[in-house]
């Protein structure tokens, strides 16, 4: 049964601490790397959850984040295609549990929006960037060459190849519940609405 909890917290408070959480948790671009192969600094699990027809798929994705706003790096594949067809998302981000530890981990829902080069060039080539996909797609590339798998010369045109099908999914989110697992006290839910100035906080 679900008791209801009494705290002093607005929803810009709330906010600050759901971004903390997010920027702790997302892959960042990684630094110069003497090896072949892939630069970011992947970030915990997170599951990407669509649906159409009332057949859900949940998809295991990287995730990167700008302030409360997810974004995935996505191939083309059923994500996208559900998307296209239903832009309701949720994402799941969290640790594996751990009962020894105090741990948070995140349930958002949003709306989500595909951006390409196609309809979007200038931010699509703005998040290739930020994120650091460019430096690892080259580093990709050079692995395969060294493996064999594509000739030498040919990495960009490859690249180029790869990015006209490729999409980043924005996902502005709607509501956010950030949960907390402390191993001395009772679960806890702190719910963040978009247009809400206040916070919901539950017991579970």
């Amino acid at each position: 049964m679900k008791r209801e909890k009494k705290i002093t917290m607005t929803g810009k408070q709330l906010e600050k601490e759901i971004i903390a959480f997010l920027n702790k948790m997302s892959t960042k671009p990684g630094g110069k790397k003497k090896k072949s192969g892939c630069t970011l600094k992947h970030g915990s699990a997170c599951a990407l959850g669509t649906c159409i027809d009332n057949e859900p798929r949940v998809t295991p994705v990287d995730f990167f984040n700008d302030g409360m706003t997810i974004w995935i790096a996505g191939e083309p594949g059923g994500k996208i295609a559900n998307i296209m067809r239903n832009p309701k998302v949720a994402v799941g981000i969290y640790e594996p549990v751990d009962h020894t530890v105090t741990q948070k981990s995140l349930q958002l829902w949003g709306r989500a929006k595909l951006i390409n080069h196609k309809n979007n060039p200038k931010e699509f080539q703005k998040r290739l960037k930020a994120f650091g996909i460019k430096g690892a797609a080259r580093g990709m590339m050079e692995m395969l060459v060294k493996n064999g798998v594509i000739p030498r010369g040919q990495e960009e045109a490859v690249m180029e190849t790869i990015f006209k099908k490729f999409n980043f999914i924005r996902i502005i989110p709607e509501k956010v519940i950030l949960l907390h697992m402390d191993r001395y006290n009772p679960p806890l839910k702190k719910i963040w609405e978009k247009g809400s100035a206040t916070v919901k906080v539950a017991g579970i």
